[in-house]
């Protein structure tokens, strides 16, 4: 990232929604992981999510392992998520009660507790994508999934917890490849579109509302001084800040919770950004896919 877009997207005075008084930039406070296939190490990989009570759960692409973190960045444990037709192709995310879901790339998402036991596996007969990537869960306990198929899709999942069944599918059309959700506090999806295995259209961000459908784009160019290459990870803090990792420029910025403005969080040090979580204290983590690690960085 040139010093002279860094300087041209740093934070304005007019930011009156961030509820955040300062921005701090290329600030890592810990890295999680580094290159091996032992217990706490990492290859390439590529999502992570929080738990309710702190933890950290990272998908391993390479080693085909979840692997749990203390709250503190502790090696807990790790356990095997099974097939993955294409490495790196797939999510983790957590429900209120702490269950982890997986996708890898299949009809199948995957149910675990946070010990590792696979409680089961959600799927039917009636599913229609062959393609399963970014995984979110929504507030009404419904879950989102994106979708390759036919250009692209996202899925809607109404589920019956307790029997752990699918009940009913809404999808919404229109996305090109789209990669990974994120849920905002009133409800609306956010979702990106990157430029996994060639280029194709996208290279945006996609604005889902209430009544499912897209309202609104961000990119692929944002005023004079920033343009998405491949948009992947996507969060949200809990001011509505949004946070973008661009796998293509190695950057993680942070749009406003109106959209309008933006400011690059991390632009050194990056190789492969992938999955993003909002923690605590004003931090975010970053799933580092090429340095084989999990970087957790200071924005606030």
């Amino acid at each position: 990232m040139h010093k002279e877009i860094e300087e041209a997207l740093r934070f304005n005075k007019k930011w009156k929604l961030s509820g955040i008084q300062k921005i701090y930039y290329n600030t890592v406070e810990k890295v999680l992981g580094g290159f091996g296939t032992i217990p706490g190490k990492l290859i390439w990989p590529t999502s992570l999510t929080r738990t309710p009570d702190g933890d950290l759960a990272v998908k391993d692409s390479g080693t085909g392992h979840i692997q749990m973190y203390s709250a503190d960045g502790h090696p807990k444990h790790r356990f095997p998520y099974g097939f993955e037709p294409i490495k790196g192709l797939g999510d983790v995310t957590c429900m209120k009660n702490g269950v982890l879901l997986v996708t890898n790339g299949t009809k199948t998402i995957q149910l675990f507790t946070k010990d590792g036991e696979l409680i089961h596996e959600l799927k039917s007969p009636k599913v229609t994508w062959p393609h399963s990537y970014g995984i979110a869960v929504l507030q009404t306990n419904r879950i989102a999934v994106s979708d390759w198929s036919n250009g692209g899709k996202i899925n809607v999942i109404g589920v019956d917890w307790r029997m752990n069944a699918i009940l009913k599918t809404h999808s919404i059309e229109g996305f090109h490849r789209p990669v990974r959700v994120a849920v905002s506090k009133n409800e609306e999806m956010l979702v990106t579109e990157g430029q996994l295995f060639g280029r194709f259209k996208g290279c945006c961000i996609k604005v889902i509302d209430k009544e499912r459908s897209v309202k609104k784009t961000i990119g692929p160019r944002y005023g004079k001084a920033f343009t998405f290459e491949n948009p992947s990870g996507i969060c949200v803090d809990g001011n509505g800040n949004l946070f973008v990792s661009d796998e293509g420029q190695n950057c993680i910025v942070m749009f406003n919770p109106d959209s309008s403005l933006s400011a690059v969080v991390v632009s050194e040090g990056l190789q492969g950004p992938s999955g993003l979580s909002v923690l605590d204290h004003g931090l975010v983590a970053v799933a580092d896919c090429y340095n084989h690690c999990v970087k957790i960085c200071r924005y606030k």
